[in-house]
């Protein structure tokens, strides 16, 4: 099968799977193909999966989503750079405090819930006057990594006509 015939399957079992049209079976192969998905999308990003890790949690997408993070000098609204079940990234004048672990708000796209939590500080990149700061999302329900990894899916299958 082609690499595009089996991108337009994986994008109708995942609208199906949205609308909650999936019997068992069709959801076996459903979480399947997202890892599968998912490790493709990590190939091409030049990442590697470690071992025994799913790359559903490691596959990033470039994608400006509102973020507000709650740090102990006030808040920062943001737009990420690019956005993982993980983490993410965004620009800002001055990093924080490496031991600051601040509470974020992530604005999902459409009329969806936020995804609530707290990040810790990965690394900082200096970019001329301001710093690429990413973050690690940490302790995220699994209710909500689910959400935020069917957005991202979302996201990810919009850019692959």
């Amino acid at each position: 099968m082609s690499a595009n015939r089996w991108v337009e399957q994986f994008r109708e079992l995942h609208a199906r799977a949205r609308k909650g049209q999936l019997d068992p079976s069709e959801q076996r192969e459903y979480q399947a193909a997202r890892e599968y998905f998912a490790r493709a999308l990590t190939a091409a990003q030049g990442l590697s999966v470690p071992e025994n890790q799913s790359a559903r949690r490691m596959f990033r997408v470039a994608q400006g989503l509102q973020v507000d993070l709650s740090f102990t000098s006030g808040s920062l609204r943001a737009m990420t750079l690019d956005v993982s079940v993980g983490g993410f990234s965004v620009m800002m004048h001055k990093p924080p405090p490496e031991t600051e672990e601040p509470g974020f708000s992530l604005r999902l796209p459409g009329i969806q819930e936020p995804i609530v939590g707290r990040a810790k500080q990965v690394s900082v990149q200096r970019k001329l006057a301001t710093h690429r700061v990413s973050f690690s999302i940490e302790g995220l329900a699994q209710k909500d990594a689910e959400r935020l990894e069917t957005a991202l899916f979302d996201l990810a299958l919009e850019r692959i006509k």
